[in-house]
């Protein structure tokens, strides 16, 4: 991959309003981005061998499944394995947050999130960096 290239990120998220906002914040700090509205459309998203995506962000309730069956399918796929999945998310419960930590996961950002946190965030995981 040319390393000048966008990153692309997969933002999964079931509310519309709310997935282009993040897309577009996206997209103006320079990166690419494409939306799902669910799991379903998201692993059929990253089924496709010619869409590269770099970063999975994704909500964790989601009318079709959470963002942790989301991570673990992810997680489970030699094609998928090294994609970083990151939570954008209002659930705060600390025991799913150990097992997506244990699964795998990048990061747990809150919602209503910190801009300058959010960023940092994508940017860690980008770099291949797993947060403790």
């Amino acid at each position: 991959m040319n390393i000048f290239m966008k990153k692309k990120i997969l933002v999964v998220e079931d509310f519309g309003s709310i997935r282009t906002f993040v897309c577009e914040t996206l997209n103006r700090k320079g990166y690419d981005t494409v939306g799902a509205a669910n799991i379903k459309e998201a692993l059929a998203i990253l089924g496709r061998g010619n869409c590269e995506i770099n970063l999975v962000l994704t909500d964790f309730n989601m009318p079709d499944g959470t963002g942790y069956d989301l991570l673990k399918k992810i997680k489970a796929s030699s094609e998928t394995s090294a994609i970083p999945v990151i939570f954008l998310t209002t659930e705060s419960n600390p025991d799913k947050m150990r097992l997506a930590k244990d699964a795998g996961l990048a990061a747990w950002v809150k919602k209503p999130y910190r801009a300058e946190n959010f960023f940092d965030q994508i940017q860690r995981a980008l770099g291949g960096q797993i947060l403790a």
